[in-house]
């Protein structure tokens, strides 16, 4: 794999537990950390489902919570990372998807894929070696399969593990060179349906203590999810913290 970047090498370290899954055993980030990773988790998986493709490749995915999410899917699911301590991870949560360590500047596949997903991986990488990326990924792709790609918006403070932020215009940019953009939508919208639901997630602290004892606890928790999911959720992309397209290969 060569040397990792110093971005990839503050990634690494974190691949020492698999986070991603955390909401499995701890009810602090069930309800309260994990409300929007869960969130853009089911709106990827819905928009999966939406597509009816078959063999599906989660590109860096990590420890592949989504893998994991997808397990009940009618599909064929692999995935591929530079981390093998995070394939590790991904294998003992998915023994029946399929997974690879490899860069995914070069990546050699035994076989092709309907959809490719992206899911918060662009922006780990320099950008110069982005359209690398991207062309090794429509190699694996079968003609007409989709990318699916999400990012952080320039909304959010850039973490030292990122390189880069997008924009709608700067995302679309990226994309169109090897890709044709069938849509870019937003996600976990700004403003006053967040600030609401925030100040409601901070009511949920009190109610936490009688998580486990009282119906009306658990009806709170499911209530102020379900405003997430309805208010929160999706937006235009300059309003959101995220960025989703979905983009077509090139022939």
């Amino acid at each position: 794999m060569g040397l990792l970047s110093d971005n990839q090498l503050v990634q690494e370290e974190q691949y020492a537990f698999p986070y991603h899954y955390a909401d499995l055993i701890s009810d602090r980030h069930r309800y309260f950390k994990f409300i929007g990773p869960l969130d853009l988790l089911r709106i990827v998986k819905n928009k999966v489902r939406a597509l009816n493709k078959n063999v599906i490749l989660d590109a860096g995915c990590g420890d592949a919570r989504l893998c994991y999410e997808l397990k009940n899917e009618p599909c064929k699911i692999a995935g591929v990372d530079y981390s093998a301590s995070a394939i590790a991870f991904a294998r003992a949560f998915n023994p029946d998807a399929e997974f690879f360590v490899q860069d995914l500047k070069n990546l050699d596949l035994p076989y092709k894929f309907d959809i490719v997903i992206l899911m918060e991986v662009l922006e780990h990488f320099i950008p110069d070696q982005i359209p690398a990326i991207l062309t090794s990924l429509s190699t694996v792709l079968n003609t007409g399969g989709r990318l699916i790609v999400t990012v952080p918006t320039v909304n959010i403070r850039m973490p030292e593990k990122h390189y880069q932020h997008f924009t709608h215009e700067s995302l679309a940019e990226t994309l169109k060179p090897i890709f044709e953009i069938e849509e870019i939508t937003g996600y976990a919208r700004k403003g006053f349906t967040k600030a609401l639901y925030n100040f409601l997630k901070s009511l949920g602290n009190i109610v936490y203590p009688f998580r486990k004892d009282h119906a009306v606890a658990q009806r709170y928790f499911s209530f102020y999810r379900k405003y997430y999911e309805r208010h929160v959720s999706t937006g235009k992309p300059e309003e959101c913290d995220g960025i989703m397209a979905v983009c077509r290969k090139i022939a």
